[in-house]
């Protein structure tokens, strides 16, 4: 194998992968409940991660990393009262800052910014009522629904059209595996494949004026909306997809839910609170401690990884009475999955919602017509591949 990556030889990359998903393997072989996670193989995580629920609210895996399924200490940490940042690409299995997931809070609140000028609710309702508009009686809900959405969404406000709109739908999709390979290594051709991906996404994504501003202020504007698109496509995408798919399922799988909707299409706002906390679609936030510092009585010190449990954090049942249940209009509790939220959550469920309207518009309510195909090695997202659908 030719070509580097990060500086390291593709060849390299390769072995290293290799090497972490074998010592993955290895401790999950021997019990090891978050490693048994990260393999990202359980069609249902919870029972690892209630057994980490039980070993208390700060735990430390044989992997190294501290792990937390508890609420408060999950808030604790996301809060931002604790000191950490994201993990670096060497700690990493992808290339984290050149997808945008890496850097401080600041950046992300300038990015915030720039994706509220640019995806308005006006476009979001458009594009989700074209699509939904658009799909036959007979659908997958993730190939024709649930991916396209965010992807043309993204094309309008901020990226190209034409030829270089699917290349953009192909880009993404190779590039969404950015969230899961923060902790679970890919297969090489994968981890390659998204290399690729996000640099062709930089070139789709480029904003005139990012490197020939009039000005230093031009300058950084461009730059920020850039690293705003190019977050929402690596990112953002998958979340959005994820949180998409569930908020339908929610609906399909729940007809009172349904039934609420078409009365009051302001519902769909509760089914997407309740989504984010039932079925969270960043499952997993990694961490590293800045400095020596405690957390649920144990001594964490510097440069060693803290990692939040959203899923279970979100269903600790402490604070959510009947925590597994699909329950809508509970307080609005829910975590968010670290500094990219600012940027990727608000893109998502202003996608949900519009979905949901537009489903309920469109017809009869969607039941399943067949069962869903999930990928592996997709602990933080526990991504579908495929769902059919019908309203026939």
């Amino acid at each position: 194998m030719h070509g580097t990556w990060n500086g390291t030889d593709i060849g390299e990359l390769g072995r290293r992968l290799q090497r972490a998903h074998g010592e993955v393997w290895l401790q999950q072989v021997k019990g090891d409940p978050y490693a048994d996670l990260l393999r990202g193989h359980a069609e249902d995580p919870r029972p690892a991660q209630e057994r980490i629920r039980a070993l208390g609210p700060l735990w430390r895996s044989a992997t190294g990393a501290w792990v937390t399924a508890d609420h408060a200490v999950a808030g604790e940490l996301l809060g931002g009262t604790w000191p950490h940042r994201p993990l670096t690409d060497d700690e990493a299995h992808v290339p984290v800052h050149d997808a945008g997931l890496g850097g401080d809070a600041a950046p992300y609140e300038r990015l915030h910014g720039q994706v509220r000028e640019a995806v308005t609710p006006a476009a979001v309702e458009a594009v989700c009522e074209r699509v939904v508009g658009g799909l036959a009686a007979d659908f997958d809900l993730v190939t024709d629904l649930a991916e396209v959405v965010p992807v043309h969404l993204l094309a309008a406000a901020l990226g190209p059209a034409g030829a270089d709109r699917r290349e953009l739908s192909r880009a993404c999709a190779a590039a969404g595996v950015v969230l899961d390979g923060l902790l679970c290594p890919q297969p090489l051709d994968t981890t390659r494949r998204a290399v690729a991906a996000v640099a062709r996404l930089r070139e789709l994504l480029a904003t005139p004026g990012t490197a020939t501003g009039t000005g230093p202020g031009d300058a950084a504007d461009a730059s920020a909306r850039q690293e705003a698109a190019l977050l929402l496509a690596t990112a953002g995408v998958r979340t959005a997809a994820r949180l998409i798919t569930g908020a339908v399922l929610a609906v399909t799988d729940h007809p009172g839910e349904w039934a609420r909707l078409a009365d009051d299409p302001g519902h769909a706002a509760l089914v997407v609170d309740e989504v984010l906390r039932h079925d969270s679609p960043v499952q997993i936030h990694p961490a590293v401690a800045l400095a020596d510092a405690a957390l649920a009585g144990q001594r964490v010190a510097e440069g060693e990884r803290v990692v939040v449990l959203v899923a279970a954090a979100n269903r600790d049942p402490e604070v959510f009475d009947q925590s597994d249940r699909f329950v809508t209009g509970r307080p609005a509790e829910a975590l968010v999955p670290g500094l990219h939220h600012r940027v990727t959550v608000p893109f998502a469920r202003a996608q949900a919602e519009a979905v949901l309207r537009a489903l309920v518009a469109a017809g009869p309510r969607p039941r399943r017509s067949g069962g869903h195909l999930r990928s592996r090695r997709s602990p933080v997202t526990r991504h579908l591949l495929g769902c059919p659908l019908t309203t026939g």
